[in-house]
């Protein structure tokens, strides 16, 4: 069981972006504005979490309760997860393209988050963070792109 979690914790966030991929290589039309809107979204996303962290500082489980994470990690603030950030960015822009591609991503982008709490790196208030942080960088880059985007 616990591989199952270090892999979800480490490595799966890397499925959720082929997949994101794969559903935008598919967008046919759409697709320009969709990789824009991606590319907009990650910084945007990170520079949210880290304005976030400075907020609402704490840090990881394992440093607070005393025991030792699944995965070797340095302490730090654990607000929010990044890796569910991530996850997050691509799930949501593959969801404008797909809605149905778009919510298996993002079941597997919360397994991602859940995989880091059952590690011991993340409390559930960093992955709900992370998810809705992550909403809200891809909902400004598509709406500030609508803004500009021809659609002509």
């Amino acid at each position: 069981m616990d591989q199952l979690i270090v892999f979800g914790a480490k490595y799966l966030v890397v499925f959720v972006a082929l997949g994101s991929a794969l559903v935008l290589a598919f967008a046919g039309e759409r697709r320009a504005r969709l990789v824009y809107t991606l590319a907009i979204a990650l910084p945007l996303g990170y520079a949210l979490a880290r304005v976030a962290g400075l907020l609402f500082a704490h840090p990881q489980p394992f440093a607070v309760e005393g025991f030792e994470p699944l995965l070797p990690h340095a302490v730090d603030n654990s607000f929010p997860s990044d890796h569910t950030l991530i996850g997050g960015v691509f799930a949501a822009v593959a969801f404008l393209a797909d809605r149905r591609a778009g919510l298996a991503l993002w079941a597997l982008a919360l397994l991602v988050g859940l995989s880091r709490m059952l590690a011991g790196l993340h409390y559930t208030v960093d992955v709900v963070a992370a998810a809705a942080l992550a909403v809200a960088a891809v909902w400004a880059a598509d709406r500030t792109l609508a803004l500009f985007w021809n659609t002509k």
